[in-house]
């Protein structure tokens, strides 16, 4: 994973987890339900993201590479199996 995507991918979660923490104060504190899951909705939009990216970074760094070794079949297997998983 290239350094710019991992400063972009870490920056993401911690603003998803700072997200998270809210969202658990607003439960704490009794907010109204329509608002918690709006936030909730907000949240699970910015994981999606971050998966996007990490998915757009695997396919353009990772299978590339490996394409170079020689090693495509086993890695499209990986990420169908990968993509599989997100498509549930």
């Amino acid at each position: 994973m290239s350094q710019e995507l991992q400063k972009e991918v870490v920056r993401r979660l911690r603003n998803v987890q700072g997200h998270l923490a809210g969202l658990a104060r607003m439960v704490e504190t009794g907010q109204d339900c329509a608002d918690v899951l709006h936030q909730l909705a907000a949240a699970r939009a910015a994981l999606d993201k971050i998966t996007e990216l990490m998915l757009e970074g695997y396919v353009a760094e990772c299978l590339a590479r490996d394409r170079e070794q020689d090693t495509t079949g086993r890695d499209a297997r990986d990420l169908v199996r990968i993509l599989r998983r997100f498509l549930r």
